[in-house]
């Protein structure tokens, strides 16, 4: 249920994340996280198939740790859906800590570039 609103919470920002650097459209659309989940799922299994080089790319972009996708990759099951998984989880933790973190302003405004 947290993470359901979780993801309620940092939809508008996980859509667009996620959806242009996946080509996913629609992304505010999709009410739920498994729906996100299942749709960005079946873009990993596609670029899994035709595209690897460039899913490896978009991986490292959005800050998806190599460890968690060797983890995922040995485990084995529904590879593409765990890598979604992954997606999902590392933007969350992104916008929260953009949220919970700030940039700071600086005081003297002569110094503000």
């Amino acid at each position: 249920m947290e993470e359901q609103e979780d993801f309620a919470a940092q939809q508008a920002a996980l859509g667009k994340v996620i959806g242009s650097s996946f080509e996913l459209e629609h992304t505010e659309e999709y009410i739920s996280r498994a729906r996100l989940a299942a749709a960005l799922a079946d873009k990993v299994r596609y670029m899994m198939q035709y595209q690897l080089e460039e899913l490896f790319s978009r991986l490292y972009r959005l800050d998806i740790f190599e460890r968690k996708i060797k983890e995922v990759m040995a485990a084995g099951g529904d590879i593409a859906q765990k890598i979604a998984d992954l997606i999902i989880d590392r933007q969350l933790e992104k916008n929260i800590s953009k949220q919970e973190n700030p940039p700071s302003t600086p005081e003297d405004e002569d110094l503000a570039w």
